[in-house]
């Protein structure tokens, strides 16, 4: 009822000396029950027994901060428990209060476009700040408050935002930005002698993360057993890394050349070519380690190597002094679920001499592929 507005306005105004917007934002509580405003237009006042009015301190010391604009506290007396329970559920404050503030944990998985889960996906809670990643099989769980906006992002794909409206488990589906990512490439220094080395970083597309921090170029101190230490950080590494993004023509994706390797045999198949090629035995390791995961999802994979001079239509690295030996080595590769023959690529043989710089990285090019079947 309109009535009873207008004399719960008055009754504070006078109470409190308070104006209508200040009326507005009081608490409402019905027979100490929190509840909307709206509730009031349900109500008759031959229906109320008695009206309080509390000021903001007497409000704040009951219900806390929700009662600093102050409280009308109102008590029935002929409503019957029925209409009252069905009031309640209808208008009852307290409920959208607690559930707004309870922080609860939300489960979710991450996929891409073809329902792969995708692996250290970021999950980011814009309004705590909370970050998360998720595992090998794309799951995650992040707290989170009801009306939240969780931001999902990966490297080559597109981010997407949710807004958390329950506590039903998540499925994202992220779409691929159409840029080819450039993963791991590490690059390794093996001087003859402890040498200070400056190196200048050309990528032929967009540079994302760097380890350590690349600004205009690194400048380290390299010794004959591959330890590296970085001015700018004052630390120690095994290697240089980067990563970022490309994209080439579609004629770059026509392979006439390559290998197609089963998942069983990846393993046995990178010792040989890698070796073959000129890595050693921890360069070779460290390779297998970082791939093997990521290549064995598919049943085949077909492999293709951009090696040394190759290499420039990816990055280009000015080092200063000139290495007498560099071995660079990109993989490019995508996933088969049947075995295709392809011509063998013929691999170079590099044989290490004098100060020896080493590279390698790689990029599933899956994506590609299959935009240029369609």
């Amino acid at each position: 009822m309109k009535s009873l507005k207008i004399l719960l306005f008055f009754l504070f105004a006078i109470t409190t000396f308070g104006q209508e917007k200040a009326f507005n934002e009081a608490l409402i509580v019905v027979n100490e029950k929190i509840v909307y405003k709206d509730i009031l237009d349900a109500f008759d006042s031959k229906n109320i027994e008695s009206v309080k009015v509390l000021k903001d301190k007497e409000a704040i010391a009951i219900y806390g901060q929700i009662g600093k604009n102050g409280a009308i506290l109102i008590t029935t007396k002929t409503i019957s428990k029925r209409e009252l329970k069905q009031l309640y559920k209808k208008y009852s404050l307290e409920n959208s209060i607690k559930n707004e503030s309870d922080v609860f944990k939300i489960s979710g998985t991450v996929y891409d476009c073809e329902k792969l889960p995708i692996p250290g996906a970021y999950i980011k809670n814009l309004n705590s700040k909370a970050e998360t990643q998720a595992d090998f099989d794309g799951k995650f769980s992040i707290e989170v408050k009801l009306n939240d906006i969780l931001e999902i992002s990966f490297l080559e794909f597109k981010s997407h935002k949710i807004k958390i409206e329950n506590k039903e488990n998540l499925v994202v589906n992220l779409k691929s930005d159409q840029h080819i990512i450039l993963e791991k490439p590490v690059i390794y220094l093996y001087p003859t002698e402890k040498t200070v080395i400056d190196i200048k970083l050309d990528v032929k597309g967009k540079l994302l993360t760097t380890f350590p921090k690349y600004d205009k170029n690194w400048e380290v101190i390299a010794e004959p057993n591959g330890q590296i230490f970085d001015k700018k950080t004052n630390r120690y590494y095994s290697s240089l890394f980067w990563d970022g993004t490309i994209d080439f023509s579609e004629e770059h994706y026509q392979y006439n050349e390559g290998f197609v390797v089963s998942k069983e045999k990846l393993t046995e198949f990178f010792i040989e070519k890698l070796e073959y090629i000129g890595l050693n035995n921890q360069e070779t390791n460290d390779f297998i380690q970082y791939w093997l995961p990521v290549l064995e999802r598919n049943k085949y994979n077909f492999i293709h190597f951009l090696i040394n001079e190759k290499c420039s239509k990816i990055a280009t690295l000015n080092v200063n002094p000139k290495p007498e030996t560099s071995i660079r080595i990109y993989m490019e590769f995508y996933g088969l679920e049947n075995f295709k023959n392809i011509n063998e690529q013929q691999l170079p043989k590099t044989n290490r001499r004098g100060f020896t710089l080493v590279e390698w990285g790689g990029a599933d090019v899956s994506l590609k592929i299959k935009n240029n079947e369609l």
